[in-house]
């Protein structure tokens, strides 16, 4: 620190204090900067206080906003109470900029990392997967650095400072993605992206990076759940017409002279009507080898594309680990299964020419025409004319509604798709409330088109069960066969 009270050198003023952070530190003091202000008199410029820390270099130096001696001294001993306050609880007092915050709060999580095939069961306390980490790595980079600055001093963020962040999130130039992925944030990713600010938060207090308060950002903010819009997807005449112009795309990417775009289309070809049938996420049918599926025949069936049922095994790592799934899609399975040159056991259904297994970034890529294949939603026009957002897990949902529309037990749709029935009755009470409406229109004489609403899903989304008994909708027995019947698809 230079020599004390010689002014030429160091200080125009120097005063010690008698108060230490403790005992194996020297004394505070109060002191005038010689090199600054020097348009002012001495007596005129501003105090500042030196803390001496242990390990910490300089110590800490803070501008205490006064000319006057007294005023200062009051001001320094009241600073220097706070950072032993501060020493105590753990606070790192001179502080980590939030860039170093946050990469040692990534290197935590990253230990907690599980290898990509290894399900939860045998990751053991290694709790997320390579892809959550991606995320969350991704969330923090994005959209927490670039609000509260990377080279800001993680003690000195205070929760009021994240009040607009939610603001600042939904301007277009901080959306998610680039180019054509582009796109406003819904509510279920705001809601996860705060959620994650507040384990951070509430990490970094007990690191000592942020100082310790009553408060964490957001305890003021309303979470509306995006359960309570409608989920975007195919009502049942526009996937009728999706289909007819998904047909025309794939005759024409069949046309191609180049094989690997000729096999993409085909493989895409059999995996929209899969996952249309099957409500498989991405992950769990991008894992699937020929181990891992086995077809039977299904009885009920009164269309030639329904007769091949399908029992799918997903795989440990996959979000709700391994389950047994049903579906229709026998046909679409069997099409990829006489086509490919990879038919072991243990070969990937889904591959590229290689073999190499296909990704779910490969498939929003053929959606969004940005792989192999020319863009299978500007081909066939859906956002003119359906006004949605359509997506590959717009399959799911389609998936999901269809069950419902067809009065399957909700017990069932949800073990097939690997999720709780409170899960269920959140994410598509709309569909739910379309099936009740017979109720309010239940008055002798009423004339409304119900007819017209319940025959959404008969026939080309007729569900089995197994037998032709018409079972009870509210019973809550269990088939081992169920999926959507897909019929008269082209």
């Amino acid at each position: 620190m230079g020599f004390r009270g010689n002014n030429e050198r160091t200080f125009a003023e120097y005063v010690e204090l008698d108060i230490a952070v403790n005992d194996d530190s020297p004394n505070a003091y109060i002191y005038k900067r010689l090199d600054s202000e020097t348009n002012k008199l001495v007596s005129e410029r501003t105090w500042y206080v030196g803390i001496p820390i242990p390990n910490k270099g300089n110590g800490k130096r803070l501008s205490l906003r006064t000319s006057d001696l007294s005023n200062a001294k009051k001001k320094a001993l009241q600073k220097v109470v706070n950072i032993m306050s501060d020493l105590d609880q753990g606070v790192d007092v001179c502080g980590s900029k939030v860039q170093v915050m946050i990469d040692e709060f990534l290197s935590k999580k990253f230990i907690n990392v599980r290898l990509e095939m290894m399900g939860k069961k045998e990751g053991g306390c290694k709790s997320i997967t390579k892809d959550r980490y991606d995320n969350i790595k991704g969330k923090l980079k994005n959209y927490f650095i670039p609000f509260v600055g990377a080279n800001t001093i993680a003690t000195n963020l205070k929760p009021k400072e994240f009040e607009e962040w939610e603001y600042w999130r939904r301007q277009e130039e901080n959306w998610a993605g680039v180019g054509k992925k582009k796109k406003a944030p819904c509510q279920s990713t705001i809601g996860d992206e705060i959620t994650l600010f507040r384990e951070v938060w509430r990490w970094g207090v007990k690191k000592g990076f942020i100082r310790s308060s009553l408060d964490v950002p957001f305890d003021d903010h309303n979470f509306i759940e995006d359960e309570k819009v409608k989920r975007d997807t195919w009502e049942l005449n526009e996937w009728k017409e999706f289909l007819d112009r998904e047909s025309d795309w794939y005759a024409l990417e069949q046309n191609s002279e180049d094989q690997d775009r000729v096999w993409e289309s085909f493989v895409a070809h059999q995996l929209i009507r899969i996952c249309a049938c099957s409500g498989l996420r991405p992950k769990e049918w991008s894992l699937l080898k020929w181990k891992d599926v086995k077809d039977y025949p299904n009885e009920d069936s009164i269309d030639e594309e329904d007769k091949l049922a399908i029992e799918i095994i997903t795989h440990p790592s996959t979000k709700t680990g391994q389950r047994e799934a049903y579906c229709t899609g026998g046909i679409w399975f069997r099409n990829i299964y006489e086509k490919t040159k990879f038919k072991s056991k243990n070969d990937w259904i889904f591959t590229d020419l290689e073999g190499n297994r296909l990704e779910p970034d490969w498939f929003s890529d053929i959606f969004n025409g940005e792989g192999n294949c020319n863009g299978l939603i500007e081909f066939t026009n859906q956002y003119k004319l359906t006004g949605k957002e359509l997506v590959p897990y717009s399959l799911r949902h389609f998936y999901a509604s269809q069950s419902i529309y067809n009065e399957v037990p909700e017990d069932i749709i949800a073990d097939n798709m690997g999720i709780t029935k409170t899960r269920l009755n959140r994410s598509y009470k709309h569909c739910f409330l379309r099936v009740r409406t017979k109720r309010l229109f239940s008055k002798k004489g009423s004339q409304v088109p119900i007819k017209q609403m319940r025959t959404f899903g008969i026939g080309q989304y007729a569900f089995f069960t197994g037998t032709m008994k018409q079972k009870d909708p509210s019973s809550s027995q269990k088939s081992r066969k169920l999926g959507l019947s897909l019929s008269r698809l082209k």
